[in-house]
C-alpha cells in the first residue's frame, strides 16, 4: 500500500488551498520534492509525520489518496488502515539528539526520541526521588516524633498509676503496655462511663489500702427456752410440799431453815441424844417428829429448786459474762456499724440478767418457804421481749463479724477490685489526651506509609528506563564508524558515559555540536531505526526532509551514499530538499534505478520528480506541488533554473498592484549572480562586493543591484522573505539590470542561456 497523492491541503500554513492537479503524475515508489525554504517542505514533512504518529491535523484539512483508491482525511488518520511511516525532519533531529543535564561540564548526549524521553523522565524521576526522599525523611521524623510523644505519655501515665496504686500486687509492675491496653479496652466499650466522685475515690482508696485483720469469734447465742424455763420456775413456785409439818416450823421459816440445817449433825456419824445447841436431851421421839418434817419429798423438792437455781445462775453468768469484741478489731469501714451495734447490747444483757435474777430470787424465796405456794410475776418485766431484743442485737453483731470475716477472706479481691476501679477512673481521665496523641501517630503512620513505597517504585522505574536506554543504545565504536562513513571524516568519536554518550572532536570534548553534526547524528539514528523490528522497510513509507543541512560538499557526498545504501529497499521513499547538490545526487540515483524495462511513460517510471513553489492567490502566497522544472531535471546545476526565474521576472508583465509575487526574487537574484561571478572570478568566491568591483559595468546600476540584493536577500540561501512590499517595486528593473550585467561580462554565456530559455527564432 503506497501513497498516491496528497489530494487536498487547505488552510495549513503556506498551503492555503491546494488540490492535486489532474495532469500531475501520482507519487511512485521513489519520489523527490525540491523546494527552497519557505516553499512548504516543512509542511509536507509534518503532514507525513501525522501519518506516522496517527494523529489528526490540528489546523486545516488534508486528504491522502492511496494506490488502492482509498482517500483518508486528516480527521480519519487515527483509525485508518495505512502503511507504517517513518519521517526524518527538523522535529526528528530536535527529538533525537539532545544533551541532558549539562551543568557546565562535558555534555552527555542521548540518541532517539524514546531514549531522550526516558532519560528526561529519569532526570525528572531523580529530582522527584530526592523530593520523595525528603518527604519520606520528614514523614519518618514526624512519625518518630508522634510515636515518641505517645510512648512518653504512656510511660508517664503508667508510672503515675503504678505509684498511685502502690500496694496493689496487680499494679506493682504497671507500665506503658498495661496503660495502653487499658485505654484500648475503654475505647472499645459500648457504654459511656462516668468519673468517680471524690467520696467514691476516698472509699476506694481506703479499701485499696486495707490490711488484713484477725478474724473475730462469733458471740454465742443463748440456747435456753425462756418459756420453758419460766414454766419450770412457775411450777416449782406453785408446788406445795406435803409432810408432817410442825406448826411452829410452818409459821416460822427462819426456824424451819435452822432446824433443817441442824438435823444432819445429829445423825449418822454425828448422831447424838443431846442437843448440840442447848445440851438438853434430844429424844428419839423428837428426832422422828422433826425428820418427818423434812422427809425425802421435801429434800427432793429442795434439790430440784437448787438445781434450777444453779441452772439459772449458769444462764445468767453466760449472759452477764458474754464476751463482746472491741470495735478496734473491726475493719475501718465496719467500725461504725459495729460500734452502734455493741452500744445497745449492754442494756439488753442487763435486761436479760434481771430476768434471771428475778427467777433465782423467786426460787430462793420458795426454798425458804417451801410449804407455801407462790406465783411468778411477769407483767412489769416483759422478759420474753427482752430476751428477743438481746438475741437480735447479738445476731446483728454476728452479722457484722461475718462481714468482717468475709472482708478478711476476700481482702485480695476487694483490694484488686478497688485498685481496678481506681485505675479505670484514672485511665478515663487520660483517654482524651491519649486518643489525641494516638490519632496524631496514626496520621503520621499513614503519611509515612503513603510515601514509604514511592522511592522504591521511582528507583525501579529509573532502573528500568536506564536499562531500556542501555539495551537500545548502540556501541560507541559502531556509532563512531558510521558517523565517519556518513561524514567522510573521523573528527567526532563517541564514548559511552552512563546511559548516554560523550563526544570528542579531535580528542577533545565536543562541548557543542554544529547544526550539521547534530543533523548527521540524528539521520544516522533514523536510518538505523529503519531496521527496527517494529518497522518493515519493505512494506513501509520513508520520508526524508533535508538530511544534509550545513554539510560541506565532501560530507554531502558521503551522506548521500550512506542514505542510498539504507533506503534502496524501502516500499516507498520521499526525499525533500532545498540543497541542489544533494538534489542532484538524488536525481542521478533515481535516473539510474535499475528496471527490467525502460519506461517511456512517466506513469510507469519507478521514480518521480516534483518541486514546491508558491503563487499569489487573492494577495496571499499559496504553496503548490508541481512537476519539476525541466531545467532542474536536465542540468547538473541550479543556475539554469535561477537564470530562468530572473529572466521571467525581468520580462514578465508588471504587477505593481500585487508585489507579493516578488517576495523571493532578491534571494533568487543574489544566488544566481553569485553563482555566475564565482565561475567568472573564482578568487572572489563568496565576496559579492569584491566580485562587483571586478565587473566592468555601469557603476550606478551596480550600486542599485548591490543595495537591492544586500538589503532584501539572505546570503545563506533562499529563505522565507520578510521584505517591505513597497520596496519590491524595484524588482523588475533590478532583474533587467542583472541580465544586462551578465551580458556585459560574458555575451556568449548570455546568448547560450537565451537559447535554452527560448526557441532560436525568438532570441534577439
Amino acid at each position: 500500500m503506497r501513497i498516491s497523492r496528497i489530494a487536498r491541503i487547505k488552510r495549513n500554513r503556506v498551503f492555503r488551498d491546494f488540490s492535486w492537479p489532474n495532469e500531475l503524475p501520482n507519487f511512485s515508489r521513489f519520489n523527490v520534492i525540491y523546494g527552497w525554504n519557505g516553499s512548504g517542505k516543512t509542511t509536507i514533512s509534518t503532514l507525513f509525520e501525522r501519518l506516522q504518529e496517527r494523529q489528526p491535523l490540528s489546523d486545516g484539512e488534508v486528504d491522502f489518496m492511496f494506490d488502492n483508491k482509498t482517500t483518508i482525511s486528516s480527521s480519519d488518520i487515527p483509525d485508518a488502515v495505512i502503511p507504517s511511516v517513518r519521517v526524518f525532519n527538523r522535529d526528528f533531529v530536535a527529538k533525537t539528539v539532545e544533551a541532558i543535564g549539562k551543568r557546565n561540564v562535558q555534555p552527555i548526549y542521548y540518541l532517539g526520541k524514546e531514549n531522550i524521553e526516558k532519560q528526561k523522565r529519569t532526570e525528572d524521576l531523580r529530582v522527584e526521588l530526592e523530593i520523595v526522599f525528603g518527604k519520606l525523611s520528614h514523614a519518618n521524623s514526624e512519625k518518630e516524633k508522634a510515636e515518641t510523644a505517645l510512648d512518653n505519655y504512656c510511660v508517664e501515665q503508667g508510672k503515675l498509676i503504678r505509684e498511685a496504686l502502690l500496694g496493689s500486687t496487680d499494679h506493682k509492675n504497671y507500665d506503658k503496655r498495661q496503660f495502653k491496653r487499658a485505654v484500648e479496652r475503654l475505647n472499645s466499650e459500648s457504654t459511656t462511663l462516668s468519673a468517680l466522685t471524690d467520696e467514691e475515690k476516698v472509699t476506694l482508696q481506703k479499701q485499696k489500702n486495707s490490711q488484713a485483720k484477725t478474724n473475730i469469734g462469733l458471740i454465742n447465742a443463748l440456747t435456753v427456752d425462756l418459756n420453758k424455763l419460766r414454766s419450770r420456775v412457775s411450777v416449782l413456785l406453785e408446788q406445795s410440799i406435803v409432810s408432817h409439818v410442825l406448826d411452829e416450823l410452818k409459821s416460822n421459816s427462819a426456824v424451819a431453815i435452822w432446824v433443817q440445817q441442824g438435823l444432819p449433825i445429829h445423825k449418822g456419824d454425828y448422831q447424838s441424844d443431846t442437843c448440840r445447841f442447848c445440851g438438853n436431851e434430844f429424844s428419839a421421839a423428837r428426832r422422828a417428829k422433826l425428820e418427818g418434817q423434812f422427809n425425802d419429798a421435801f429434800n427432793l423438792f429442795q434439790e430440784e429448786v437448787d438445781q434450777l437455781i444453779s441452772e439459772i445462775k449458769g444462764y445468767r453468768n453466760t449472759v452477764s459474762r458474754m464476751s463482746l469484741p472491741h470495735v478496734a478489731l473491726f475493719y475501718e469501714h465496719l467500725s461504725s456499724d459495729a460500734s452502734s451495734a455493741l452500744a445497745v447490747v449492754g442494756p439488753a444483757i442487763e435486761a436479760v440478767v434481771e430476768i434471771f435474777d428475778f427467777y433465782e430470787n423467786a426460787l430462793k424465796q420458795k426454798k425458804i418457804t417451801p410449804f407455801q405456794a407462790h406465783s411468778l410475776k411477769t407483767k412489769e418485766l416483759g422478759e420474753t421481749e427482752s430476751f428477743r431484743v438481746l438475741q437480735d442485737k447479738i445476731d446483728k453483731i454476728n452479722r457484722i463479724i461475718n462481714t468482717h470475716k468475709e472482708v478478711t477472706d476476700n481482702l485480695k479481691e476487694r483490694v484488686r477490685d478497688a485498685s481496678q476501679k481506681l485505675e479505670l477512673d484514672y485511665v478515663l481521665g487520660t483517654t482524651p489526651r491519649f486518643n489525641e496523641l494516638n490519632e496524631a501517630f496514626s496520621r503520621a503512620i499513614s503519611a509515612y506509609e503513603e510515601v514509604k513505597g514511592k522511592p522504591l517504585k521511582l528507583q525501579q522505574q529509573i532502573n528500568k528506563d536506564e536499562l531500556d536506554i542501555v539495551e537500545h543504545s548502540r556501541p560507541a565504536e559502531e556509532l563512531t564508524l558510521e558517523l565517519r562513513t556518513y561524514l567522510g571524516r573521523d573528527e567526532l568519536k563517541f564514548e559511552v558515559e552512563s546511559t548516554g554518550y560523550t563526544l570528542t572532536r579531535g580528542g577533545k570534548p565536543a562541548l557543542q555540536l554544529s547544526e550539521g553534526e547534530r543533523t548527521a547524528i540524528a539521520f544516522l539514528y533514523f536510518l538505523k531505526s529503519l531496521s527496527d523490528k517494529d518497522f518493515d522497510i519493505s512494506k513501509g513509507v520513508v520520508v526524508i526532509d533535508d538530511p544534509v543541512s550545513s554539510l560541506d560538499a565532501n560530507s554531502l557526498f558521503s551522506a548521500f551514499s550512506y542514505m542510498k545504501d539504507r533506503t534502496s529497499d524501502c516500499h516507498q521513499l520521499f526525499i525533500l530538499t532545498h540543497n541542489f547538490m544533494f538534489f542532484r545526487q538524488v536525481k542521478n540515483w533515481f535516473h539510474h534505478i535499475k528496471d527490467k524495462k525502460k519506461k517511456k511513460k512517466i506513469e510507469q517510471r519507478p521514480a518521480r520528480f516534483y518541486m514546491l513553489s508558491t503563487e499569489i492567490v487573492h494577495g496571499e502566497r499559496n504553496a503548490v506541488i508541481a512537476p519539476l522544472d525541466n531545467l532542474l531535471e536536465e542540468f547538473e546545476s541550479e543556475y539554469h533554473y535561477l537564470f530562468k526565474q530572473v529572466y521571467d521576472a525581468a520580462h514578465g508583465p508588471s504587477k505593481d498592484s500585487d508585489l507579493a509575487q516578488y517576495y523571493g526574487m532578491p534571494n533568487i537574484g543574489r544566488r544566481m549572480i553569485e553563482t555566475f561571478l564565482a565561475y567568472r572570478f573564482p578568487d572572489c568566491r563568496g565576496e559579492l562586493y569584491k566580485s562587483f568591483e571586478r565587473v566592468d559595468f555601469d557603476t550606478a546600476k551596480k550600486t542599485r543591484i548591490l543595495r537591492f540584493l544586500n538589503t532584501y536577500s539572505h546570503s545563506g540561501g533562499i529563505e522565507e522573505p520578510e521584505h517591505d512590499p513597497s520596496i519590491l517595486s524595484e524588482t523588475k528593473q533590478v532583474m533587467l539590470e542583472l541580465l544586462e550585467l551578465i551580458s556585459a561580462v560574458d555575451e556568449d554565456h548570455y546568448q547560450g542561456m537565451m537559447m535554452l530559455l527560448q526557441p532560436p527564432e525568438e532570441v534577439a
